[in-house]
């Protein structure tokens, strides 16, 4: 038996760290170690970019990996010590597989940090990605096909960090300052968990009016979000990422003309949260399986250093993580049926109640991974989601 299950965000135990599901994993892994199954962890595991924040931001994701202070691995195992200790005895009588994402990625370019990891599993192999040709399945964390989430080069072929790496460090750190004396710890926890994260705009609105709060977070968030674009590092980042037609530096630096730059700002992001909104891992499997295999190496960039390709028929089924959203899909291709599925997440999120009252927000708890019985001539598969209490 092989298990996918992926977006954990394991941290410190402190106000940024939302993972509070120990239990129900602690249960899972006992029922897995029963099975003898096999572990795929498809990313994000342990919360890596978001663990210490001044709101500094670094020229490049070298120095960012090369700065972690290792110690917070420690941290982060006595702030969770029943659970990680489950996955470390879990570790010596079966394989884990830990596929890096895009909130964990210093571990492929800190090879310190990839050995301290090493230490507390003990039977895990750290991977970029993974490909099982008996039963034909990859499975890669998704953050790669997502421009705001991939690390990208400047033009001296410098690795830069992903657009959301920065934004999150700057964001939590100047915005978060005000937002955690003026919101309760629960309305606050909430903001940390709006997703897709360009829906705050409407969520600010919405908490203003409901709670009668008197100062407008919406406009700081505008003002800081203003700051964090005019930085060095995202003026590299958007030309890098941009080029020619960079509309983006033109709206947020340029000063001539053009559209006022809270409304450019609302306006890009409507254009990030509606790109998450439409699901586009689910579009980019489907052409994968569909078409030929290929994955060029700049998407790829800190993950590995050369592109991907597959003979047709050498894939049936994608794993994926990252969108947060679970998902099982069967995708037909002449007759023959492939799949795409994505693990969803082990972290509760605020989403707009689409379909509904678009206005309104929800939080969801919702847990899930995927099952994959591998003994038969045909792998069978079971995307289990639960409701978390």
């Amino acid at each position: 038996m092989k298990v996918f299950l992926s977006d954990l965000h394991i941290g410190l135990g402190n106000e940024a760290d939302d993972f509070i599901y120990d239990e129900q994993m602690i249960k899972l892994l006992d029922e897995l170690e029963e099975e003898r199954s096999e572990l795929f962890i498809v990313g994000d595991f342990l919360e890596l970019t978001n663990l210490v924040n001044d709101g500094q931001l670094m020229d490049t994701a070298n120095e960012y990996a090369d700065s972690f202070d290792l110690s917070l691995i420690d941290e982060i195992f006595r702030s969770h010590k029943k659970l990680l200790e489950r996955f470390q005895n879990f570790s010596k009588k079966n394989k884990m597989y830990y596929i890096v994402g895009n909130h964990d990625y210093y571990i492929l370019l800190n090879s310190k940090l990839k050995e301290k990891i090493k230490e507390y599993f003990h039977n895990c192999e750290i991977l970029p990605y993974y490909y099982d040709p008996k039963i034909k399945l990859f499975a890669i964390h998704g953050n790669q096909f997502d421009i705001v989430n991939r690390l990208s080069k400047d033009e001296e072929g410098n690795l830069l960090p992903p657009f959301s790496d920065y934004m999150n460090k700057y964001m939590n750190f100047y915005f978060g300052k005000v937002a955690s004396e003026i919101l309760p710890s629960e309305l606050f926890s909430d903001y940390q968990n709006i997703y897709p994260q360009l829906d705050v705009f409407k969520w600010l609105e919405n908490i203003k009016e409901k709670y009668g709060i008197k100062y407008n977070l919406k406009n700081n968030w505008i003002e800081n979000f203003t700051k964090l674009i005019k930085t060095p590092q995202v003026k590299k980042w958007l030309k890098s990422n941009f080029p020619g037609v960079n509309v983006l530096s033109n709206i947020f630096v340029n000063n001539i003309g053009g559209l006022k730059l809270g409304e450019g700002i609302v306006r890009v992001g409507m254009f990030f949260r509606s790109v998450r909104n439409s699901n586009s891992l689910l579009m980019k499997s489907e052409k994968l399986l569909n078409e030929e295999f290929y994955i060029p190496e700049r998407y790829l960039l800190g993950y590995t250093d050369h592109d991907l390709s597959f003979a047709e028929g050498e894939i049936k089924t994608i794993i994926m993580g990252h969108n947060h959203r679970a998902s099982f899909n069967i995708i037909s291709n002449n007759g023959s049926k492939k799949y795409y599925v994505n693990t969803g997440t082990w972290k509760f999120m605020v989403n707009r109640n689409y379909g509904i009252d678009n206005n309104e927000f929800i939080k969801k708890k919702l847990i899930s991974y995927l099952l994959v019985n591998d003994s038969k001539i045909e792998p069978t598969y079971k995307l289990v989601r639960e409701e978390a209490v």
